[in-house]
Parts: structure tokens; sequence; C-alpha cells
């Protein structure tokens, strides 16, 4: 199902937000407002998720602009931790999670057509025993700008735990836009689709078919004869992540930037994931190839 390689896809580049607040709930911009500072900015589409609420989307949608409706849903924790923070994209009714489980808040997504995304794990103060018993969620944010604040935005490790222990799961990096300037416009996803439309972008979320990006660009990524290659914007680190002690960091040469790199994948390994940086420490991170 995650084994779809975005830059071997016919269609085009689209670029979007999965994560957005509105007055509805604790953002600073009216409903329109929201949309309207997105579609300005550049982006193809924005995912309104405001905290327990799902509103009427659709009259903000244009011929170039995409907007799809959501929600921010907060199940309790059985399992000791903090109550979970879970982004549901294309949904249509509130979820009433007040006394469900967090498996039927995931279910119930499923059922309206959405997909689910673990929220801001660092953040939340979540760990792998939070998330382990947690069934039909599809990504974890990887980087969530408002949690910059407190400089708890990358979740990286939280992604890789779940990759080494659980099983296939996506990264997304996302605004989580509440104010107008701090957290908006910073992480973003890439999603290669046919057509901007609902069904073509919810199918390329589920399949994978995206990368995520606080500004570089990956240009490529070939996977061939047991060799894994990259090409992106000017960087001064590209990494291929794998399982455990697996995988390699190159380096530029100092005075020099990176364009390209290539990592020959061991026997028996189990994902590669793609993780660039640019010369001011800015990251994209492609979604991982699963053998």
């Amino acid at each position: 199902m995650f084994n779809t390689n975005p830059f071997q896809q016919p269609g085009q580049w689209y670029r979007g937000n999965t994560h957005s607040h509105s007055t509805e709930s604790d953002g600073k911009l009216p409903v329109a407002d929201r949309f309207a500072a997105y579609r300005e900015e550049g982006y193809d589409f924005l995912v309104l998720t405001d905290h327990r609420k799902v509103n009427d989307v659709q009259a903000y949608s244009t011929s170039d602009f995409l907007a799809i409706s959501g929600s921010e849903v907060h199940p309790s924790n059985p399992y000791g931790g903090p109550t979970y923070h879970i982004v549901a994209i294309n949904i249509h009714e509130p979820v009433n999670c007040a006394k469900m489980h967090p498996n039927a808040v995931l279910e119930d997504i499923k059922t309206q057509g959405g997909e689910a995304v673990l929220c801001h794990p660092y953040w939340c103060g979540h760990t792998i025993s939070d998330y382990l018993p947690l069934r039909g969620y599809f990504a974890v944010e990887v980087y969530n700008d408002t949690c910059m604040g407190i400089g708890k935005g990358f979740s990286e490790q939280a992604w890789d735990d779940l990759l080494d222990r659980g099983g296939p799961v996506l990264g997304i990096a996302a605004d989580d836009s509440h104010g107008t300037e701090h957290d908006c416009f910073h992480g973003w996803v890439m999603v290669k689709a046919q057509e901007l439309t609902l069904e073509g972008i919810m199918k390329a979320l589920r399949t994978g078919t995206f990368y995520s990006t606080l500004g570089p660009e990956i240009v490529d990524i070939n996977l061939a004869d047991n060799q894994i290659s990259v090409k992106c914007s000017a960087a001064q680190s590209i990494v291929f992540k794998s399982e455990c002690s697996r995988g390699r960091r190159i380096l530029a040469p100092e005075g020099e930037l990176l364009t390209e790199a290539t990592y020959s994948i061991p026997d028996n390994t189990k994902y590669v994931r793609v993780e660039v940086t640019d010369e001011t420490g800015k990251k994209a991170w492609s979604n991982p190839f699963f053998f």
C-alpha cells in the first residue's frame, strides 16, 4: 500500500497543508480568511481541522484551489499517556470521542472516508507505548510548526520508533496554523496527483505519493539494483535512514553543497527514507520505501 514512488508517477505536484485552525476553534482567522491566506501564498489545497468541529468548506474551493474539511479530535488515552491529538482529513461529521476508545475514533474517521494523522508526538509527550495499540492511522507528523513555539516541532524519533517497532506509517510536515505569521507557511506536503480534486489528493496521501518539506526540494528518487539515489536542491547533508543502526549520512565537502547522493541498500532492510537538510538547517523528508 505504501510502496508508491511519487517521483515515478504521472501527474503534477501540488502544495498543501493538512493541519490548520480558524476562529471556529482556537485560530486567529475566520474560515474564509484562513483559506484565502493559503491560496494567496501559492498553496493548492488546505485542510481545515478545527478542534472537535467539522466546518462546511465547499464554498472555498476554486478552479485552482481545493478546500478540504477535517477536524482535530482528542480521544482519551487508556494506556497511561496524555490525551491523543489526531487530525482527521476529509471527514464531514463531528466525531464524538468523549466516551469512545481511540481505535473506535480512528474507525469512525475511516468510515467517513477520511484518513487520520497522529499529531505532534514530541509536543504531546507521547511515546511508542501510546501509539503501538492504535490501529487505522496512516501518518504521523514528523514536523509541526506551531510546536516550534516551545522548540518541540520535530518528531523524527517518534516516526522512526513506529517504523522500527510498529509498521508502515507515513510522515507529514504541517503548520498547525493558529495565528497569522509565526505558524503559517513553514511546513507543507508536496503531493503528486493527476488532478487537483478531493479524490486525487486523498488517493495520493493514502498511497504515500508525496513528500514533506520546510523548503528544500526533492527532485527525484530512484530505486534500482539494490540502490536508492536522490536528486535534490542544494543541500548540506543527505541522510538515508533505516531501522535501528542502519543507514548513512552524506555531508557536503567544506565550502560546497550536495545535489545528489546514492546509498546501497543492505540485505534484509525493512525500509529506507530520505532526509535532506539545506545550509540553513531546513529539511525535507521522503516517505519510507518498504522492502
